[in-house]
């Protein structure tokens, strides 16, 4: 690949490092928590899906048979583990949801399409071994992208176990990352950008399409780049019939957001527990599109 052109504009909407330099002490404290939870022996930790390094799921189970919160960390594709969002676990479990927490292989040794694939493999080892009657997919920036990717695989083949799609702060259009230091990492072509893109596949769907309902959530600090995939997203998920709420919290930057996923009474929270209960099949199991809505903020 050419070297990488950098857009001062891009960069300063999406390369969050130099704005952030509290995130550090942000994960430390994520990571603080998700060692409590999994030290107190709640989880199934380690289990391997896929034959890569990182290829290993934890499960944080409630009864059998119960709904599945898939949740899928952050990153850039290029940093963080699935450990590191243990600590979102025990309000679900708590609910009558296990969670499962998938790790993957980073850029720069593997693509961003590999990724995809292993976070396919990890989806197919949950239906083989946990046998769901329903999934929420759902993730946090980058894993918000692949949560996305996941469930437009069951949209184009209509049929699976998932039943929502929870996106937090996701980076579902991978085209302007091609104009900012982050490419350096995972060298993305413009054809690789736009396949990876949930925008683009959403666009491109058929209008016989169904899609399962959408909890797409964006902190009020936010650059305006990330408000835009998140406020995008809703906009034609609803306008292709499907059923959207739109979270702003406020208060709330990239990071932050995070803490709300393990705070039972939280907006977002109440949210992703509702579309675990969402139904596969019979009168509700696509409810009534909605405009999509933005939340009051908390306050």
């Amino acid at each position: 690949m050419s070297e990488t052109l950098i857009d001062p504009a891009l960069e300063a909407e999406f390369a969050l490092r130099r704005r952030h330099p509290e995130r550090e002490s942000i994960y430390d404290g994520h990571r603080r928590l998700s060692a409590a939870l999994r030290d107190a022996g709640h989880g199934l930790l380690n289990q391997r899906y896929g034959a890569g390094p990182r290829c290993l799921l934890d499960v944080f189970p409630a009864d059998p048979g119960a709904p599945v919160l898939f949740f899928i960390h952050g990153g850039y594709w290029r940093a963080l583990d699935k450990s590191d969002v243990s600590f979102i676990a025990e309000p679900y479990v708590n609910a009558g949801i296990t969670v499962v927490t998938p790790g993957y292989d980073l850029v720069p040794h593997v693509r961003v399409a590999d990724i995809l694939d292993e976070m396919r493999a990890a989806l197919a080892w949950v239906m083989d071994h946990l046998a769901p009657p329903r999934i929420v997919v759902g993730g946090h920036s980058a894993g918000g992208q692949l949560a996305a990717m996941l469930a437009l695989d069951q949209v184009e083949s209509g049929i699976g176990p998932i039943c929502g799609l929870a996106g937090i702060s996701g980076a579902f259009d991978l085209r302007p990352l091609r104009r900012t230091s982050i490419n350096v990492d995972l060298a993305l072509s413009e054809a690789e950008a736009a396949a990876a893109s949930p925008l683009v596949r959403l666009a491109a769907l058929p209008a016989s399409a169904t899609l399962m309902p959408l909890l797409a959530a964006v902190g009020a600090e936010e650059t305006a780049g990330f408000k835009t995939w998140s406020r995008d997203l809703a906009a034609l998920w609803h306008a292709r019939g499907g059923a959207v709420q739109l979270l702003e919290p406020a208060r709330r930057n990239h990071f932050t957001i995070l803490d709300l996923l393990a705070d039972r009474e939280a907006e977002l929270t109440r949210g992703i527990l509702a579309l675990a209960e969402t139904r596969l099949g019979g009168s509700d199991a696509h409810p009534r599109p909605s405009r999509p809505h933005r939340c009051p903020p908390a306050v």
